[in-house]
């Protein structure tokens, strides 16, 4: 019998529980009947985030790896207990390291994983948890500039984030709008000329 932490089957199995992640919902959108947004859409913003934070911080490349990879798996337990929004988790935790260690078990990469979830330092630690949030925002502004009530949404992150690149990143998508980007010079259509 093949080694279990070796196994492609143990691996496939891991993949097919993360991609769980792209039917779960995220809960806290619901509660002013915005659109869905499932936990793998928010995750892959958050490692996004963790990139150009790393980037704007000029954080070396091993860094870098790191926190795009904390970012990437930082949701990875809502697989196996869902996902609570705020007011939710005032009634109850669920046993996040539990289900992250579970999760892992078995894997060839089983220890990487825990160094990257467990051990990140205190500065890449502040990023990862700032791209979490920042996203949020960036989700929150979007919905404010498609008529959702999300203003205090965004005004709820500033507090948390600490990093002068958070901050600036923060005030940027405050004073900005969401499809801003679609209409900078050399992106709007060109009118064709009549023959």
């Amino acid at each position: 019998m093949a080694n279990k932490k070796n196994s492609a089957s143990r691996i496939a199995d891991f993949l097919f529980e993360a991609g769980q992640l792209k039917n779960l919902p995220r809960t806290g959108w619901h509660t002013i009947r915005a659109p869905r947004e499932s936990v793998a859409e928010h995750s892959f913003r958050v490692a996004l985030l963790g990139y150009v934070l790393a980037k704007m911080a000029k954080l070396s490349d091993e860094e870098e790896a790191l926190l795009v990879k904390a970012c990437l798996m930082h949701d990875l337990h809502e697989a196996r207990i869902g996902d609570l929004h705020r007011i939710a988790k005032r009634y109850g935790r669920m046993d996040e390291k539990k289900a992250e260690r579970e999760q892992r078990k078995g894997l060839m990469f089983e220890k990487d994983m825990e160094n990257t979830l467990d051990k990140l330092p205190a500065n890449l630690r502040q990023y990862a948890y700032e791209a979490d949030k920042i996203e949020c925002a960036i989700t929150a502004k979007e919905y404010l500039d498609a008529g959702y009530d999300t203003k205090k949404w965004i005004g709820h992150t500033k507090p948390v984030v600490k990093s002068k690149e958070g901050k600036a990143l923060l005030a940027a998508i405050a004073s900005g709008h969401a499809h801003g980007w679609m209409f900078e010079k050399g992106l709007r259509l060109k009118k064709k000329k009549s023959d």
